[in-house]
């Protein structure tokens, strides 16, 4: 009978946080998380533009929004109210007919609200007009990567929830040698918590050394 490694049952204890608009650290962003909140109650405007660098937190919001949607551009169905579209600029032209028209059944249904992302402002897409015309009719807000401190603490507390303590001297590390692309530091995380899983060996500051330079070829 196969069996799975020690390793591999150890690391499906550690089930990962879905994304919530309540575990979103908002930095700058509380505006942002305002509005979202008021759109899951039904209110606001019916378009919502979220725009940003890679990392940011626009895709933890949107699935924060939508978190059993499957598709990248869902069909228009009168039995859901919110419906998210992630990376627009990705798009192909398939999927932004799809966006089109999903956007004319939101606007002539009051009670629905579509929230998109993109990496860069409305003016700067380059799609189509009739979306970006559709996109700039409600709000548009800018997500900013967390200031240092707090992408900082909240390293610290996926640190602290995988059991990983993180001592002065390896947190002045990371914040010198990391981005404050969440997104990044969570997949740093994991191959620090794998790595030190594997050898079994404490989280030292020469093995975040080598967890870089090994997540740096990935």
């Amino acid at each position: 009978m196969l069996t799975q490694p020690r390793e591999q049952l150890l690391l499906d204890l550690i089930e990962p946080e879905g994304p919530t608009l309540d575990n979103f650290v908002c930095g700058q962003n509380g505006e942002v998380v305002a509005a979202l909140k008021n759109c899951l109650a039904g209110e606001g405007p019916q378009f919502i533009y979220l725009w940003g660098p890679s990392g940011c937190g626009k895709t933890h919001l949107l699935r924060a929004m939508t978190p059993c949607q499957r598709w990248r551009v869902p069909e228009f169905d009168e039995d859901v109210a919110i419906y998210t579209v992630d990376n627009v600029q990705e798009l192909d032209a398939e999927d932004l007919e799809k966006l089109f028209h999903l956007m004319n059944a939101v606007r002539s249904h009051p009670e629905t609200r579509i929230i998109v992302s993109g990496n860069v402002s409305v003016a700067e897409l380059n799609i189509r007009e009739d979306i970006t015309t559709r996109l700039s009719w409600g709000l548009v807000y800018r997500i900013r990567y967390l200031p240092g401190d707090l992408a900082q603490a909240e390293f610290d507390r996926l640190a602290k929830e995988r059991g990983i303590e993180m001592t002065p001297d390896l947190a002045q590390w990371v914040v010198t040698h990391l981005s404050r692309d969440m997104r990044d530091l969570r997949r740093y995380l994991d191959v620090v918590d794998r790595f030190a899983m594997r050898n079994k060996r404490r989280v030292t500051l020469p093995l975040l050394q080598e967890c870089l330079q090994q997540f740096s070829r990935n």
